[in-house]
């Protein structure tokens, strides 16, 4: 792969990825409440389940199981539906908590199982993703090269970025909980975390509703974004 087209790939994966959206909002939810002490450790399960997901979508692109995705447009719907009440439902959850049970409750929330989980859902409910893999992929493939190492640098690539973004985003989330007293700002910023990730499951109900535009700029199928 030519030195100029993975460059250019970076440039315009870094843009993607430092664009905040759901995984960002997720990663964030997590990565809030446990403060500058703990931020990064509770942001780690969120960063690797996109990463996986990312991981996912690659190989779905390299062994052409995009084309079954796209023959079978009811079950990708379904999925992606199941990932986003899962968020909305993990939000409400939060929510829901009594006073009492908020230390142990944000020690859940931040536990790298359920953000690793709350990861990879909004990574492969996302329309955009499916976008990103159909349309930006491609154009950065040669189909006369080795493909299996084409894929390879592009996921490590997709990894890198992802990760960095993240990364950024916890960090400034993680800073932003030291701002007040842990015992009193406890009870804040563990609604804001609940807010953010119900925030996140709506950002992804309108994007599922409403990608009629997107489904003509990539000329996709109408029901892959429906």
């Amino acid at each position: 792969m030519p030195l100029e087209t993975i460059l250019l790939f970076l440039v315009a994966d870094l843009m993607f990825c430092f664009t905040p959206g759901p995984a960002t909002m997720v990663t964030v939810s997590h990565a809030l409440p446990a403060g500058r002490a703990g931020g990064m450790r509770g942001a780690l399960g969120p960063i690797v389940g996109v990463n996986i997901g990312n991981f996912i979508w690659y190989a779905l692109t390299a062994f052409g199981l995009i084309a079954l995705i796209q023959a079978v447009p009811t079950a990708y719907a379904a999925l992606r539906w199941i990932g986003v009440a899962y968020l909305a439902w993990m939000g409400l959850q939060m929510l829901r908590g009594g006073s009492s049970r908020l230390a142990s409750q944000a020690a859940r929330a931040a536990s790298f199982q359920k953000g690793f989980l709350n990861g990879l859902a909004v990574h492969m409910s996302n329309p955009k993703a499916l976008l990103f893999y159909t349309a930006f992929i491609p154009p950065f493939i040669d189909p006369s090269g080795n493909l299996f190492l084409q894929f390879a640098i592009l996921a490590g690539l997709t990894v890198f970025t992802e990760t960095a973004g993240l990364t950024f985003y916890a960090a400034l989330a993680s800073k932003a909980r030291n701002l007040g007293e842990a015992d009193q700002a406890q009870p804040v910023f563990q609604k804001i975390a609940a807010v953010v990730l119900i925030g996140a499951a709506l950002i992804l109900v309108w994007w599922n509703l409403t990608d009629s535009g997107l489904q003509s700029a990539f000329n996709l199928p109408k029901e892959m974004v429906s």
